[in-house]
């Protein structure tokens, strides 16, 4: 039952607590008070049990819960034409030094969470999509009011409402259509928008139909066109049923309001916005008490939601880090079971899987999700090395034995969830750090790399397989390896190969940082009097930096990162802290040296005099030397960093007649 807090003291609550279907049409006359009781009688005689709440207020076309202010819908009164402008809806980024392990796991009691919004806000140009579509409707079912068909009815569903209800904007329009397909829906409208564009300001565009793609969880044919300058799609209400071995339904069937509630991930996802009616419709009867509560709990039981289709476990992930939900503990079982895991495994498409993941390590909370992939023991799935049967096969039958040791032990001994549950575990800790604290979120803000927290995310996810190859390309002799990190995110997860190739670069070179930086430490102790040669030169850190082609801040902090967590083994406390201690200043000191030498853009340092100069200036042929030449050059400029092109010239002179070759 609502709290009587959330309605306005004029408000009428008609019948029970189940079906709770949320009335928002504001009317302040008899006659409509005596329909809110009709159809409220209409559900309870049907067992539907329903929920209705009217609020007493002017006759405007609004929609509201309780009190606040109504939104009319009608535009046809404005002078001037809608403007097509999209919708655009940024997800706000979270900085790093807060996404703790304790922010992401704050206890959850049974008092509400959230606080539904009175209002739903639609923008203007929501406003103009939904009266357009209310219009043709109302066109429709006039043309066919003396037939035995029901009347054409259209509700927007899933995120839109959920997120309207949360006070957030959304630019996810799905219209479902009870007694038609999607696309004969669109093509009627555009008929109608053909006769009538004028009164809208706009012209029909055209319709693209999206074909039945399981492998993208699109198991019926979608229609979408642009409204008002954004996209909407069309789709049928359903019913489906699946086999054993597929997420694929074996039969999808115009279905039921109720029908296509109960079909979906979660119950506050289930929630349907009635256009025509201007209401929210809640037939999972649980759906706006969990919006309230913050809980995502499925419409059916969870085990059969799963197991019809094992990738609603990873959607409920993405939600609950995405607006920090609580999953359910019955729900939070189910995820957990072995089955599941199988499941999950054998009917999903690497693509989905990315899909999701993408959304969740570009979320808000994206450690939040990490962890409940990990303790859900979804890690071995959803960071395998590779999605194809026949390399997997390969590898077994040739691979080097002690390597496929190696990553087999990462997986089955559990290496790799105890590694994620360190890093996630004292993640807090580390960011909270004073001397990395400022650095690391400056990084992270400025960085315009919309990659960059992903990637920082799965390279410190994938460090145990620093250095582990595996053979991609069965067929080829040649240059057929690539590193396992890199195969998981490129062949595992379906994510670019750039993101992929920058990852395993990362992981791989951890080691020769950690080298580096042991190496300036040694070169910069003042408990020894330094000779030239001892100390370490301008050219060793930038040829290095170079390496990393920009990448080096990225490396700078999952190398930190990892050290820190291998510290944290050590049983010694004391011992502990004093090492943690250095660690941060060894690595603050090479960060700043970097900085304070002007080497931060190492990987765009060229030759001061280009390859076709200085074979003129030298009456050379081009030849293997020049490259070599070149390579000399970019070493003398960093420990010249004010030469210019004629000291350089003369530098490579005197390379060359050393060489015999001037």
């Amino acid at each position: 039952m609502f709290r009587r807090s959330l309605l306005s003291s004029s408000s009428i609550l008609i019948s029970s607590p189940a079906l709770a279907v949320l009335y928002l049409q504001a009317s302040s006359s008899s006659s409509s008070i005596n329909s809110l009781k009709k159809y409220s009688k209409k559900y309870l005689n049907r067992n539907q049990p329903t929920e209705i709440v009217s609020s007493k207020m002017s006759n405007n076309n609004g929609i509201t819960i309780g009190n606040g202010n109504l939104m009319e819908l009608s535009s046809s009164s404005s002078s001037s034409a809608p403007v097509e402008t999209p919708i655009e809806t940024p997800i706000p980024s979270t900085p790093l030094s807060n996404l703790t392990y304790e922010n992401l796991h704050s206890s959850h009691n049974d008092n509400e969470r959230f606080t539904l919004s009175p209002t739903i806000n639609l923008t203007p140009i929501e406003k103009n999509i939904c009266k357009l579509l209310n219009d043709y409707t109302l066109h429709y079912n006039e043309l066919h009011k003396h037939t035995t068909v029901e009347p054409l009815t259209l509700r927007i569903t899933g995120g839109w409402v959920r997120d309207k209800l949360l006070g957030q904007s959304s630019h996810d329009l799905d219209i479902a259509i009870n007694i038609m397909s999607g696309e004969s829906f669109a093509m009627g409208l555009n008929d109608f928008l053909n006769k009538h564009y004028q009164r809208y300001g706009i012209k029909p565009h055209s319709i693209h139909k999206i074909d039945k793609n399981p492998a993208k969880s699109k198991h019926l044919e979608t229609a979408t066109t642009k409204l008002f300058g954004v996209e909407v799609d069309f789709v049928n209400l359903r019913a489906e049923e699946y086999t054993e071995l597929s997420r694929i339904p074996i039969m999808t069937k115009f279905g039921t309001p109720l029908e296509d509630a109960l079909r979906r991930d979660a119950t506050l996802n289930a929630l349907f916005y009635n256009i025509q009616k201007n209401k929210i419709e809640d037939f999972t009867q649980m759906g706006l008490k969990d919006l309230k509560m913050g809980i995502l709990r499925t419409p059916l039981p969870p085990r059969k939601t799963f197991l019809d289709d094992p990738l609603r476990v990873l959607r409920l992930i993405r939600f609950a880090s995405r607006f920090n939900f609580k999953i359910d503990e019955k729900v939070q079982k189910e995820m957990n079971d072995h089955e599941i895991n199988v499941a999950f495994n054998s009917k999903i498409s690497r693509e989905r899987i990315g899909v999701e993941m993408e959304k969740i390590l570009n979320g808000p909370n994206p450690l939040l999700g990490l962890d409940l992939i990990q303790k859900n023991h979804l890690d071995n799935v959803i960071f395998f090395w590779h999605n194809d049967e026949n390399v997997i096969k390969f590898n077994k039958e040739n691979l080097d034995k002690n390597d496929l040791l190696q990553i087999t032990k990462i997986y089955d001994q559990g290496i790799l969830n105890n590694h994620l549950k360190n890093l996630i575990r004292n993640f807090q800790e580390f960011v909270s750090i004073p001397l990395i604290k400022s650095t690391i979120n400056e990084f992270f803000t400025e960085n315009s790399d919309s990659s960059l927290k992903q990637n920082f995310i799965l390279a410190s996810s994938l460090t145990p397989f620093a250095n582990l190859k595996i053979i991609a390309l069965p067929k080829k002799k040649l240059n057929n390896t690539i590193t396992v990190s890199e195969s998981i995110i490129k062949e595992g997860l379906k994510l670019s190969k750039n993101d992929a190739k920058i990852v395993s670069q990362v992981i791989d070179l951890l080691k020769d940082y950690q080298g580096m930086i042991k190496k300036f430490v040694n070169a910069s102790s003042s408990s020894t009097l330094k000779t030239k040669e001892q100390k370490l030169k301008r050219s060793e850190v930038g040829m290095f930096l170079k390496i990393l082609n920009g990448h080096w801040q990225l490396i700078h902090f999952v190398s930190l990162l990892n050290e820190y967590l291998n510290l944290l083994k050590e049983n010694n406390q004391y011992k502990n802290q004093l090492l943690i201690n250095s660690l941060f200043n060894k690595y603050e000191s090479f960060y700043a040296f970097i900085f304070n030498e002007n080497l931060q853009n190492s990987h765009e340092i060229k030759p001061l005099v280009d390859g076709k100069k200085l074979l003129t200036l030298l009456k050379m042929k081009p030849g293997p030397w020049l490259g070599k030449i070149n390579n000399a050059s970019i070493i003398w400029q960093f420990d010249n960093p004010d030469g210019n092109e004629t000291q350089l010239v003369e530098y490579i002179k005197g390379i060359l007649q050393q060489q015999g070759q001037l």
